[in-house]
């Protein structure tokens, strides 16, 4: 018995040398740990902010260092973040960071985790006449914090918490908000992360003279990816997916009830080449109703490929630069605004166009469909680009030289137009079943016959299809083949026959 104690109190006074001498070194390493981590916060800052303007900067004001612990304090600057139509926003946020040092800091062992770390920290934010309405929604605590912990091989594991949220303001617009919680885990240097996160609800309702309340609700969101960094700055290769079990909005002066079901965002990126990259992302609606009645589902899927990253990211560039020349044409109803450039200019940012179409790039849209109860509606189209061997050509050459082939089809089901037409029916507040029946059935033939009369389309089956493919300057428009100046002076003669006359 004298022995096993004995035992037991070598090994705990072995333990207890082992953490202190471990505290003390992982202590002196803190201050350099804490230098590097801001300063790859703003690097990563300033990459995030090159396409949006403005800066974001992160800074160590103090650190009062003991032996066992530290503490921090950082101050997080925003400045001129654009958020677009000419709106600004700048603000500057406290933070504290109570840091305990490894091996063995006492929460992790009072939580089982018994693998050794370099540090672990606990980062709320500070309470100042800025965030204190932030801290009142949150019943007095910290809206956001954060427990990370720091591995010996540079392994970071955070969890990031937003408290829940509630708030009503005098005119009656409101915010609830469940609060979420958000793991992250990956290296020091940001260059692989992976991360998981979830919330229950969010509510806003929004009250004002000028229009009906407006509610909108969200539940049962969940979040989780996998990205890692390539050799092109501010390029991931990896994937974030998004679920959103239901979103509903409560509209208008009927306060009339849109609901989406079962929501999904997934994207998918990565490098097709050594220097192009691709993505492509996908978006679903599993059920949708609009003020009690069903409407059906849908979906659509966005790819892109062999984008030259260098080119986007200077191209990304020259956009911020102008970015206000760009939002005042907006405001003016411009499609793009003039700019001003001069001989070098004009070279650069040709010279960059052109290397992002000698890639080739790609673009689709593909399965954008829309399907109720009896019938599916679908469009795809697909561009593949090229170089032109002068952006000075006139604009005919340089369209045929830009846009080397298009692919579009378009195919809208009669009864899928019939379900419309008897729900819109429904919603004006019909209700003979038979005259409901007639406009459905009628809706449908009715496309199908506009849609032959005029030859924009023909009619398979219960489908009223329009196809287009473009290659080598001609048209083919639904089995018609056509010049390029053909099928424009086509469509001008539709468009023109469809204007009301004066």
């Amino acid at each position: 018995m004298k022995k096993s104690v004995s035992i037991l109190s070598g090994l705990a006074i072995a333990i207890a040398v082992v953490t202190t001498a471990g505290a003390w070194y992982t202590g002196k390493r803190v201050p350099a740990e804490l230098e590097a981590a801001v300063n790859r916060s703003n690097e990563q800052f300033k990459k995030a902010l090159v396409n949006s303007g403005g800066s974001m900067t992160i800074e160590l004001v103090s650190l009062d260092q003991h032996f066992f612990t530290s503490t921090a304090q950082y101050r997080f600057k925003a400045k001129d973040i654009n958020l677009g139509q000419g709106e600004v926003v700048g603000f500057e946020l406290g933070m504290t960071d109570q840091i305990e040092h490894g091996p063995f800091p006492w929460s992790r062992v009072k939580a089982l985790k018994l693998m050794p770390v370099l540090a672990t920290s606990s980062s709320t934010l500070n309470k100042d006449d800025f965030t204190a309405p932030w801290f009142d929604a949150a019943g007095d605590q910290s809206p956001i914090s954060a427990h990370t912990s720091l591995g010996f091989a540079g392994g970071v594991d955070s969890d990031v918490v937003l408290a829940p949220l509630k708030r009503t303001d005098a005119n009656g617009s409101s915010l609830d908000f469940s609060g979420m919680h958000l793991e992250v885990s990956g290296d020091n240097e940001g260059k692989a992360s992976k991360f998981h996160g979830s919330a229950d609800r969010l509510q806003v309702k929004l009250v004002g003279e000028d229009h009906p309340p407006a509610t909108f609700e969200l539940s049962g969101l969940k979040l989780g990816g996998n990205l890692a960094a390539t050799k092109h700055d501010a390029v991931y290769a990896g994937n974030v997916d998004v679920l959103l079990a239901e979103a509903k909005a409560t509209l208008g002066a009927k306060q009339q009830v849109l609901v989406l079901k079962g929501i999904e965002q997934n994207l998918l990126q990565a490098l097709d080449g050594p220097d192009t990259v691709g993505g492509r992302v996908d978006y679903r609606v599993a059920e949708i109703t609009w003020d009690g009645r069903a409407v059906g589902a849908a979906q659509m899927g966005v790819s892109l490929k062999s984008l030259d990253a260098p080119a986007l990211q200077a191209l990304g560039q020259w956009y911020q630069a102008h970015l206000p020349e760009f939002e005042a044409a907006q405001a003016a109803g411009q499609p793009v605004p003039h700019i001003e450039m001069d001989e070098a200019q004009k070279a650069k940012f040709q010279g960059d166009l052109q290397q992002l179409l000698a890639a080739r790039p790609k673009l689709a849209v593909e399965n954008l469909s829309l399907r109720t109860a009896n019938g599916e509606s679908r469009f795809d189209l697909s561009l593949d680009f090229a170089s032109p061997s002068s952006f000075d050509l006139p604009p005919d050459q340089l369209g045929k030289q830009l846009i080397t082939e298009v692919k579009g089809k378009l195919s809208l089901s009669k009864p899928m137009i019939g379900d419309l037409a008897t729900l819109q029916a429904l919603l004006e507040g019909e209700t003979d079943a038979q005259a409901i029946a007639a406009q459905s059935s009628q809706a449908g033939e009715m496309v199908g016959m506009m849609a032959v009369q005029s030859g924009m389309a023909t009619v398979q089956g219960n489908d009223v299809v329009s196809s287009l493919h473009y290659a080598d300057g001609m048209v083919d428009f639904n089995g018609k083949k056509m010049t390029v100046e053909e099928f424009a002076m086509l469509l001008a003669a539709h468009f023109a026959a469809m204007q009301p006359e004066g």
